[in-house]
């Protein structure tokens, strides 16, 4: 029974990011601890708590972590290149997540005008 193609790239980019870093690595629970932390951090920068500034120093601050652990592993990476990397990854998910929570509010707005809509309904009967 063949399965279903999951296109992680598209659904997370910074999963997918940090997938290809640590690949060849045993720093299972470090990558998800970044990975964790990374998306929090998108959340931050969505809900503007975290200016744009802010996000490049502290995806640059992460990348060093990172390139100086799989260092352990006996991979090299260039902090510069990887801090690019990520914090376009992290834009494309925050990008998403943002899509997803417009769609979320539009569909409480949607739920809370019903429920308006058949509150005067009721009103208008009596």
């Amino acid at each position: 029974m063949g399965g279903v193609a999951v296109d992680i790239p598209a659904i997370d980019p910074v999963l997918a990011k940090l997938n290809e870093v640590f690949s060849g690595t045993s720093l299972h629970r470090e990558k998800m601890e970044v990975w964790s932390l990374l998306r929090d951090l998108a959340d931050e920068y969505i809900a503007g708590n975290v200016e744009e500034y802010e996000l490049s120093t502290y995806v640059a601050e992460i990348a060093q972590t990172i390139c100086a652990q799989i260092a352990g592993s006996g991979k090299a990476c260039s902090p510069e290149r990887l801090a690019e990397e990520l914090l376009a990854a992290v834009r494309r998910y925050a990008l998403t997540r943002s899509g997803t929570r417009a769609f979320s509010i539009r569909e409480k707005l949607k739920t809370a005008r019903e429920k308006a809509r058949e509150k005067r309904e009721r009103l208008s009967v009596l």
